[in-house]
């Protein structure tokens, strides 16, 4: 607890519930103090931290999203404390699909005590199905794919670390699923179903907002990576759709010097390697 208590900090103001009114003081991640110890980005553009000698590993990505302790309400902090009356009505009807989509899972999980990983996975699931309830206006698609990548990435850690209990093919699971809504984000954008206007940060991580470009280039690298292989006619439409818009990204790299050089690049990397899938499973059509 000692070592936790300097990695982290409990807000000085309690937060109200706004869907069963419980009380509860939000943990937060201390910055400084060379806590955070930036290492590699990687290609899903998750930002890696190496371990220090006096904190240890450190996972900033188990404190951002808020969660009630009593009715497993969860949002990121802006949108939780804008819960409207009949987005909180939706969300006391549905307390017990929170409930289920964790405890199987995490069946000792209390969010009142300090978050260690596999409180952050659950933090993300309980986002996940929370979100089924917000409004079109708060763009939930675009959190809950962000929920479920970042779900699939601390699953990926915390497998390193635990091995044999599964969390690997948690990881997958979690990854189809971020490919299945971030492909949703685009057809929402393009149809006009679910705007993007004014979403502040898209991620993926916290550390970098790589904008809408970084959605795109997600889209395309999750379907690449982690798209269903079985249908090869789904298959080959789904890459050629994702080789159009990730073109878009890297037809800048001369166009734009606002462009982070490091999305350019791994685009046009994603670009070559959809490029040459399409071109074997034509060959062999």
């Amino acid at each position: 607890m000692a070592e936790i208590a300097k990695i982290s900090f409990y807000a000085k103001n309690k937060t109200v519930c706004p869907v069963c009114d419980a009380e509860f003081y939000r943990e937060n991640l201390l910055s400084g103090g060379g806590r955070m110890n930036a290492g590699n980005l990687t290609p899903e553009m998750h930002r890696l931290y190496e371990p220090t000698q006096k904190y240890g590993k450190v996972y900033p990505l188990i404190y951002p999203v808020t969660v009630c302790p009593e009715c497993y309400t969860a949002a990121f902090e802006k949108d939780f404390t804008e819960i409207d009356g009949a987005t909180a009505l939706k969300l006391k009807q549905s307390r017990s699909d929170r409930v289920s989509a964790v405890e199987s899972l995490f069946p000792e999980l209390d969010f009142t005590r300090s978050r260690d990983l596999k409180a952050g996975i659950a933090s993300y699931i309980l986002a996940l199905v929370s979100y089924d309830s917000f409004p079109l206006e708060t763009v939930p698609t675009l959190k809950q794919g962000m929920s479920t990548l970042r779900a699939a990435w601390l699953c990926h850690h915390i497998d390193q670390e635990i091995k044999n209990e599964n969390f690997d093919y948690l990881a997958r699971v979690f990854y189809r699923k971020a490919s299945f809504f971030y492909r949703q984000i685009v057809e929402y954008e393009q149809t006009g179903t679910e705007s993007i206007e004014n979403v502040g940060n898209f991620g993926p991580d916290i550390d970098n907002n790589y904008g809408y470009d970084g959605v795109i280039y997600l889209t395309g690298y999750l379907e690449y990576s982690y798209g269903q292989k079985e249908d090869v006619s789904v298959r080959l439409e789904r890459l050629k759709s994702s080789m159009t818009v990730i073109s878009r990204i890297v037809g800048m790299r001369k166009s734009s010097k606002t462009k982070p050089s490091t999305l350019v690049e791994n685009a046009i990397e994603l670009h070559g390697k959809i490029k040459k899938e399409i071109k074997t499973l034509e060959g062999n059509a």
